[in-house]
């Protein structure tokens, strides 16, 4: 089996097991379609698509749908491991949940849950790509550190260019895009914090 057939079936397999992740979630929540549609301010069409395997989600609809469930990213897409005072650290595998044919990515390298979320994203953006990201729920903040490269940074109707070395912090729930500012890859570190909830009106 070649890599692109791996990993299409590990896309695949990962899937399968979010829709029937979701529908666990909502159902243990005693949630209707209606209600987590209301919460995570994604249509209904579109939480029954995802629930019935027919949606790719994105990673602004699963950050979505994280919140509207106060659990992490991380956690939406498989059951987490307990933290007890005899297990103090735990080790986490970086999930990658955007990839390009020119070699963009983005990581989830590890996150918190609970009534705010936690997360810590490793970005790589190649010249060409964009990346769009629909609002997050109200009152979401990214942090960014750009690591090499030249980052153009749009939020609603503003935008900025951080070179490497320089940070930002994000207003998120609202329409946002990252891509590079020059012909080189860029690279970059964020830190996303977000609350339980609804998406900003």
């Amino acid at each position: 089996m070649t890599d692109a057939a791996i990993a299409a079936e590990r896309e695949k397999d990962l899937g399968n097991a979010l829709s029937l992740r979701i529908r666990v979630l909502r159902l243990a929540r005693k949630l209707s379609l209606d209600a987590l549609s209301s919460r995570s301010g994604l249509s209904k069409g579109t939480v029954v698509a995802i629930e019935q395997g027919k949606a790719n989600p994105s990673i602004g609809v699963l950050c979505r749908l994280a919140a509207a469930f106060s659990i992490s990213v991380t956690d939406l897409l498989g059951d987490p491991p307990e933290e007890t005072s005899d297990n103090p650290i735990l080790r986490t595998e970086p999930i990658t949940l955007w990839k390009t044919k020119r070699g963009s990515e983005a990581k989830l390298e590890a996150s918190i849950s609970g009534r705010t979320m936690f997360e810590i994203w490793s970005w790589k953006i190649s010249p060409g790509d964009v990346y769009r990201s629909e609002p997050h729920s109200h009152g979401t903040r990214e942090l960014i550190s750009v690591k090499s490269g030249s980052l153009n940074v749009t939020v609603g109707s503003e935008t900025m260019v951080l070179k490497a070395g320089e940070a930002a912090r994000l207003v998120a729930d609202q329409p946002h895009a990252y891509a590079p500012a020059g012909r080189q890859l860029v690279s970059f570190t964020m830190a996303v914090l977000e609350r339980g909830g609804q998406t900003s009106s």
